[in-house]
Formats: structure tokens, sequence, C-alpha cells
């Protein structure tokens, strides 16, 4: 995956009114990894678990973040109890607002 940054608090923060708006236009289309509060709760718990972070795309019209993306990739975890685990699967959690051009429901 190349051209990609880390996800930060700053981007949280965009992604959080992101939620909020497709809550209010489109509350069917949100997913269970993009509502208000998972963002947070998922990099607060990814960068606690995996350090550095996760790698990340944000999209933008105008000044209004309009769509994300970030992957959780294969790692090391180190758990509570000094011992380490492999995770092996990677997952991609995103949202876009539905009324990005492009966008269809179907």
């Amino acid at each position: 995956m190349a051209n990609f940054e880390l996800v930060t608090a700053a981007d949280v923060q965009l992604m959080q009114a992101l939620a909020q708006r497709v809550t209010a236009t489109r509350p069917d289309l949100v997913n269970s990894d993009a509502t208000y509060g998972e963002p947070a709760w998922n990099w607060g718990r990814g960068h606690a678990d995996e350090g550095a972070g996760r790698p990340r795309r944000l999209w933008f019209s105008g000044g209004d973040l309009v769509a994300w993306g970030w992957a959780s990739l294969p790692h090391r975890a180190r758990r509570s109890d000094g011992s380490v685990k492999d995770v092996i699967g990677a997952y991609l959690a995103y949202q876009v607002h539905p009324t990005t051009p492009g966008w269809s429901t179907r």
C-alpha cells in the first residue's frame, strides 16, 4: 500500500463528524465500524495494541470529509500478560457519505 498516512486523533474527529452527517441523512447506511463512537474506540484500542497506528485514506469534497478507509493489517500484538499473539488477518473499515458522486446504495 503506497502513499498512505497513519490514523491520527485529528482524523478520528473528522470521521466522527462524517458519521454524524451520514446518521442524520441515511442512518440505514451506517455500518457498525463507522458509528460515531467506533472510530475513536478502534483507533485507541489499535493504537495501544499496535503502536504506530493504521494506514488510512481520507477523501474530501471542498473542506468536508466525504469518505474514509483504514486497514488493520497483520501484526504482532502484545497481551496484558506479556505474551505475544500474531494477528494474521487483515480488515478494511470504511464509510462513504451517500451523496458523494459515484456512490450507489445498490
